[in-house]
């Protein structure tokens, strides 16, 4: 990639969520005039089976190549040139092997469940991984996702305790590139029950306090964020409850669903929050970590 090239990276599988991911993908290289990464991983650890059956990895190998090749004749139909299209069939584990891609790419787009995972509750260990290591933004697509009339809302799920406003500025320029509006929400979590006897929970004097102290942090924080870009409309709303709860209901007015990540360190795992919005969200989800 040539220094300030946009090089988008798609990881493919051949799954429905994997080719709703090369749709999003294909799409933001069109929008964004850059160059789209089609790779296959290989996983070597799968390649011998439980019965002791060890599989050709030459044979898996073109396999791979075969799918890319079925990728990149779908990218290019969808307005991606050709010369502007790189293919990769590449051996290791897909997390792994996509965590280390991207650390020279703009954007890495990898479908919510892997072959396979038609009907899990749960979303798949590559996006996990993602999440906590990739050295770029990530979005999360699943299948069934795409709407023919887009919203023009991205949305923005603000942790007031977080570091930074990443996922703030990410929104903004995205907005300000497709002529969509933000909604930014923050949610107020209900304090442990420790605090309270059983049964009860916070006044409505003591949630005014909660929100107002919410408030005074993220009000200047969003509108120091909107300075270069003043005239993307900005909503700011804030909610009390279940994060995740909150988070899944924005995702259904959305196009794109962006939050900060800070995975804890020595396993760069990321929270429950973020778990639940990758697993349950109603439109593709963009994970960027927290500087």
């Amino acid at each position: 990639m040539t220094t300030g090239e946009i090089k988008i990276l798609v990881g493919y599988d051949g799954s429905d969520d994997g080719v709703a991911a090369l749709q999003f993908a294909a799409s933001e290289a069109v929008a964004r005039g850059g160059r789209l990464s089609l790779v296959f991983s290989v996983d070597d650890t799968m390649l011998n089976s439980a019965w002791g059956i060890v599989f050709d990895v030459e044979a898996v190998r073109q396999g791979g190549l075969d799918l890319l090749q079925e990728a990149r004749d779908q990218a290019h139909a969808r307005g991606v040139p050709l010369e502007r299209i790189d293919t990769d069939c590449v051996l290791g584990q897909p997390g792994a092997v996509l965590s280390r891609l991207s650390q020279e790419a703009s954007l890495v787009v990898v479908g919510r469940r892997s072959e396979g995972g038609e009907g899990s509750a749960f979303v798949g260990s590559t996006a996990v991984g993602l999440a906590g290591t990739a050295g770029c933004p990530v979005v999360v697509v699943a299948h069934g996702q795409h709407a023919d009339a887009p919203k023009r809302v991205i949305g923005v799920g603000l942790d007031p305790g977080a570091h930074g406003m990443v996922a703030v500025d990410w929104a903004l320029k995205r907005a300000k590139r497709l002529g969509a509006r933000i909604i930014v929400r923050t949610i107020v979590r209900p304090p442990t029950s420790r605090f309270f006897s059983l049964g009860s929970g916070p006044s409505d004097e003591q949630k005014r306090t909660m929100f107002d102290g919410v408030r005074a942090v993220v009000d200047p924080a969003v509108e120091a964020a909107r300075q270069e870009l003043p005239d993307v409309p900005v909503e700011v709303q804030y909610r009390y409850g279940s994060p995740s709860d909150e988070l899944v209901e924005l995702s259904k007015e959305c196009d794109l669903l962006i939050l900060g990540v800070h995975p804890s360190f020595p396993t760069y795992s990321v929270g429950g929050t973020v778990r639940a919005a990758m697993t349950h969200s109603a439109c593709p989800l963009g994970l960027i970590r927290h500087k």
